[in-house]
């Protein structure tokens, strides 16, 4: 029942549905194993996912500011990436895969850049509306700005812009502004997941990278089991049994497009009832810094493997507790 206070103690009816739904998925992604061509692979995904649910269901309970929490964290570990680069400079050699991009301490650039996107996001809403802690916040957007610079993360600039946008239409009282521009990203981002899947892979790989085979690949496991997919963790198996470019992967670099080829149009709808309740609240104007934060985690989960990168989900899922834990003056306790 809306505009009744609940309880400190009692969960909220969206944080039921987060937590139901990741508890969902983890059985499923466990069930998977029965249909999985390597059993023992998918029996490791659920554990990923169980931790995550473990970290939503203590910040739920625990609570505390979340995403000042979220902003500290980034920072610390951009801080350090910067820090290391400034005393010890590019890697010599290059690194065979990563070259000379920041990549540490996560081992992945585009990571890296995911998490930068995420604070960022949140610093750039708060220097703008938080007039007391300005040049702290300044300070922290330059830390955000140069990690995603020395990354070169694509997909970390298009989450960060996106985040922002919304954070500082929803600071602006433009909650209908925010829903617009979270909209048209959606859009476009399913758009550049769905066209691989057709006969334009060739003339799509050259300007958007191997990106688009490896989602030219997951449609064609999509289009093999739509319903119940593959099972967990078998993309690689996918992957090496079609193998279009000669690349070694391991996972589909899309969350939404991965869960759909490993656990079918069952995984994906769990996946989204539990991605949803955050981003409605968020959108409800509750706290738009994190909203920016939790935004652009989803566009660069979209885009990435950021579901087998724990210090970039669980950021992003600290931004969504963060919103749940707003909303409980809203919602009565069941």
């Amino acid at each position: 029942m809306r505009g009744r206070p609940a309880s400190s103690s009692a969960p909220t009816r969206p944080q039921l549905l987060v937590l139901g739904a990741l508890a969902t998925l983890t059985i499923w992604t466990a069930l998977s194993a029965v249909w999985s061509p390597a059993p023992d692979d998918s029996l490791l995904e659920p554990q990923r996912t169980l931790a995550y649910l473990a970290f939503v269901l203590a910040a739920v309970v625990v609570a505390g500011s979340l995403c000042s929490g979220v902003l500290a964290g980034t920072a610390v570990v951009c801080g350090y990436a910067l820090g290391q680069r400034l005393l010890q400079g590019p890697p010599d050699p290059p690194d065979p895969f990563e070259g000379t991009l920041l990549q540490e301490p996560l081992g992945y650039a585009n990571g890296l850049g995911g998490l930068a996107a995420i604070g960022l996001a949140i610093a750039i809403s708060r220097l703008v509306f938080d007039l007391r802690l300005r040049p702290l916040h300044g300070a922290l957007t330059s830390i955000f700005v140069v990690t995603l610079w020395l990354t070169g993360s694509r997909g970390g600039w298009v989450a960060a812009i996106v985040g922002t946008a919304v954070a500082l239409a929803l600071g602006a009282g433009r909650a209908r502004v925010a829903r617009i521009v979270a909209a048209t990203a959606a859009v476009a981002l399913a758009a550049a997941l769905t066209l691989p899947a057709s006969s334009l892979a060739d003339d799509l790989a050259e300007p958007a990278g191997d990106r688009v085979w490896y989602w030219n690949v997951a449609w064609n496991e999509v289009s093999d089991a739509p319903l119940t997919g593959k099972g967990a963790g078998t993309f690689e198996l996918a992957w090496l049994e079609r193998q279009p470019i000669p690349t070694p992967v391991l996972d589909a670099h899309s969350l939404y497009l991965e869960t759909l080829a490993e656990l079918g149009l069952v995984g994906l709808a769990l996946l989204v009832l539990a991605l949803a309740p955050p981003l409605a609240a968020g959108f409800r104007g509750v706290e738009p810094a994190a909203t920016g934060g939790y935004v652009a985690f989803l566009i660069h989960a979209g885009l990435d493997w950021d579901w087998e990168l724990p210090a970039v989900t669980i950021a992003g899922l600290a931004c969504a507790a963060a919103l749940l834990m707003r909303e409980r003056a809203s919602y009565g306790a069941l």
